[in-house]
């Protein structure tokens, strides 16, 4: 049972979006995932389209004295549950004042759930909200976009986590950053990813999350780009940023999850008879050449000969030679594959003759002056312009309207 929480002082770096493409990418890889929204404004229950759960619903209701994962319903997506956010969740905030108000969510997650991974999503603030979040989890991502005011709330949610990892939450891991957003063409991108990579070497995820709109436009109605566009550039970037976001934090969560009935290789089914080792039989000796038995040995004299078949071969195709076609490789056991005939392009290159070009461009002119002389097309001369002789636009092609 691992908790991650993905947060960010600055707004606008990819939370929500990397916490849906995430669990849901862990949810494709057969494990239960919840998808916890401790934002008061629900940016991620609308995304998904959730219905904004009543507050005792909500998952304020795991920051309480008596909350109880278990007991608290839940919405259904394909790949993850959800437990949205209300709007009361900023006036509830007022009364949770007290020192020991951050460790009720582990509190409430310690007393036991059925998911493999829970996934929350803080507000780009610090609050009670975020400080519970970070002190019930296991680790921290960081998703940044590689602009100045990203970078330094990025680093500010770096303090904050070790903070709360020296005085709160000692089995805290080491965050890591994930880049988002990331243009290959801004050269102000490349600068400050270079920055973080030099300043926080080793906790910086390989995987960048490249700019994709295809994550816009699929992260509608509980729908991912796993859903809509799975081979586009969000969809691999989220999916191997899952992949190394498990390797990271829970080795646990790297194989899929098993499923219930399945054959398991592993497994030792104890019906199966225990059946002797069997040695390979040799191959008879060829009746001649390298091999065969000499003249007057037992075995020519008992008569025992083999015979030998060359495998088949393929005939060239009758109207052409063999040399002129392509040959595949042998298939095994059945000899050479059939011989295919090239196929032979018609792209002809206007530029291999040029000659030929203005010629036939010569031709097309005079033909449309002999036919029609008064076509607007036809020939006209060039008209010098201004008292240099200066020509224009249109008296470099007699055809210009």
């Amino acid at each position: 049972m691992a908790t991650l929480t993905i947060c960010n002082h600055k707004g606008g770096t990819g939370k929500t979006t990397s916490s849906v493409h995430l669990a849901a990418a862990f949810g494709l890889m057969g494990h239960r995932v919840l998808l916890v929204d401790l934002d008061p404004q629900g940016f991620l229950t609308r995304t998904v389209g959730a219905n904004e759960p009543r507050t005792e619903h909500s998952s304020l209701a795991l920051i309480h004295p008596e909350g109880d994962l278990r007991k608290l319903p839940v919405q259904s997506f394909p790949h993850f549950d959800v437990l949205g956010a209300s709007m009361n969740m900023t006036r509830e905030q007022r009364r949770l004042t007290r020192p020991t108000d951050v460790f009720w969510m582990r509190e409430t997650l310690a007393e036991g759930h059925d998911y493999d991974l829970i996934l929350i999503d803080t507000a780009a603030a610090v609050s009670v909200f975020t400080m519970n979040a970070l002190v019930a989890s296991d680790a921290v991502l960081i998703p940044v976009t590689p602009e100045y005011q990203p970078v330094v709330g990025a680093e500010q949610t770096w303090q904050t986590c070790g903070l709360v990892r020296n005085k709160l939450n000692p089995g805290l891991q080491a965050p890591r950053f994930l880049l988002t957003q990331v243009d290959g063409r801004l050269s102000r991108h490349a600068r400050y990813s270079e920055y973080l990579k030099e300043k926080y070497a080793a906790s910086i995820l390989e995987t960048p999350i490249r700019t994709s709109s295809s994550l816009a436009v699929a992260a509608r109605n509980g729908r991912t780009v796993f859903d809509a566009k799975v081979m586009s550039r969000g969809g691999l970037d989220y999916a191997y940023a899952a992949a190394e976001v498990a390797r990271v934090f829970f080795p646990e969560l790297i194989a899929p999850a098993p499923i219930k009935g399945a054959y398991n290789p592993d497994e030792d089914l104890g019906d199966e008879p225990d059946l002797p080792p069997t040695e390979p039989t040799p191959p008879p000796p060829p009746a001649f050449g390298l091999g065969a038995p000499r003249p007057g040995s037992a075995q020519a004299a008992s008569g025992a000969t083999t015979t030998t078949t060359a495998p088949p071969t393929s005939a060239p195709m009758a109207e052409e030679p063999t040399s002129k076609l392509f040959q595949h490789a042998p298939i095994p056991g059945r000899g050479l594959a059939p011989a295919v005939r090239p196929v032979q392009s018609t792209f002809e290159d206007p530029f291999a003759n040029p000659e030929a070009v203005i010629q036939q461009a010569a031709d097309a002119k005079a033909s449309i002056r002999r036919t029609n002389p008064s076509h607007p097309r036809s020939f006209q001369p060039l008209r010098p312009l201004g008292k240099d002789g200066a020509t224009g636009p249109q008296d470099l092609d007699p055809f210009w309207e």
